[in-house]
């Protein structure tokens, strides 16, 4: 058998099977690793700012700050952002909500009075659109029908995972050390292979990290622009809920593909609310800035770090959230992102070469 090991192990059969098994036990094992997943990207978006910290030099340059108190002062500085975010825009966000809950009882009575209007009169049964307005107004209740139940399954398999989460409390130590000792967290790593592949595993986690880390940061920076541009954008269109279709923005550039939409579906239902051309002038700017977005900002923040098709995108995202719920489609990308370095360095590369 170990004869046709080198075939084997080249075969489309062999490598989707272990793919699949790893995949299972990640699935298998979620309750623990998901607590240092999330560790591991805390991490990721500690590093350069505890590095930037450590470079700061105290009392005209005579003393340096220890690698622990930086990290401990990137952790302050970062709780201090959260801080001012749940002032200035979380506070803000629920007075919104609060707002929209507020009238949601009012389309609820609206519905009802329309359902009762269908049954006294069969008449006003629904009928195939004729015309342009009934067939968006076809689609735009249509549109929100899905999204809805799209919102309320990923709510629920969330809540659902949230409530095993018990190790959730170990994730900030866990990122507290590996920003601390990562250098020898990746020596012992690499330590559990042979020592003539150990060059090679290095390389290999080096990409890892490099990957992780450009996906991390960059995908912040455009959550943070998306959020922003959203928020002035809907507000000077004279939009209602300015600052929950913004935190919806920012939540929705975290899923590339289908993030858009997300975004931009409930805006452009809150401006029909108001007027049709409310809506279409919604929609443009939308469309005008995911444009920009996907062209411009995407590629100069993220390079091409994750390179990924966009069917291996949509795919991955099913999947997370199938499993996992909101959860499983934030770390859908950058698991498949990993899976395709370890293709890539594990199998693609060398493949090439001996067909030379």
């Amino acid at each position: 058998m170990f004869k046709y090991w080198p075939i084997i192990r080249k075969s489309t059969i062999f490598k989707l099977s272990v793919a699949a098994a790893v995949s299972y036990v990640m699935y298998s094992l979620a309750v623990v690793l998901l607590p240092i997943f999330l560790a591991i990207f805390l991490a990721f978006a500690l590093y350069p700012l505890a590095n930037t910290i450590g470079k700061v030099k105290v009392g005209q340059g005579t003393i340096h700050l220890s690698r622990v108190v930086a990290i401990i002062l990137a952790f302050f500085t970062l709780g201090f952002v959260v801080l001012i975010g749940v002032g200035f825009v979380l506070l803000p966000l629920f007075g919104e909500i609060n707002s929209l809950l507020v009238k949601m009882p009012d389309v609820l009575r609206a519905n009802k009075s329309g359902i009762e209007e269908i049954l006294q009169n069969p008449s006003a049964f629904p009928v195939l659109p004729s015309s342009f307005g009934m067939l968006l107004d076809d689609i735009v209740s249509w549109a929100m029908g899905f999204v809805a139940g799209i919102a309320r399954n990923l709510l629920t398999s969330s809540m659902d995972i949230a409530k095993n989460l018990i190790g959730l409390a170990i994730v900030p130590f866990l990122a507290f050390y590996f920003v601390k000792d990562w250098r020898e967290l990746r020596l012992m790593l690499i330590s559990f292979f042979s020592y003539d592949i150990q060059p090679r595993a290095a390389h290999i986690i080096d990409e890892i990290g490099r990957t992780l880390s450009a996906y991390i940061q960059g995908l912040g920076k455009l959550s943070l622009i998306a959020g922003f541009c959203i928020t002035i954008g809907t507000a000077c269109l004279g939009l209602e809920f300015p600052y929950v279709l913004g935190f919806l923005a920012l939540f929705a550039e975290t899923i590339p593909v289908v993030g858009p939409i997300i975004g931009a579906v409930p805006a452009i239902f809150i401006a029909y609310g108001q007027s049709s051309t409310d809506a279409f002038h919604v929609a443009l700017f939308y469309l005008i800035f995911y444009q920009i977005d996907a062209n411009f900002i995407m590629p100069k923040i993220m390079g091409k770090q994750i390179d990924l098709h966009p069917v291996i995108l949509i795919i991955s995202l099913l999947i997370g959230a199938k499993m996992f719920g909101i959860v499983g489609m934030l770390f859908a990308v950058p698991l498949a992102a990993v899976y395709r370095v370890l293709y890539k360095e594990l199998w693609h590369e060398g493949e090439g070469e001996e067909a030379k």
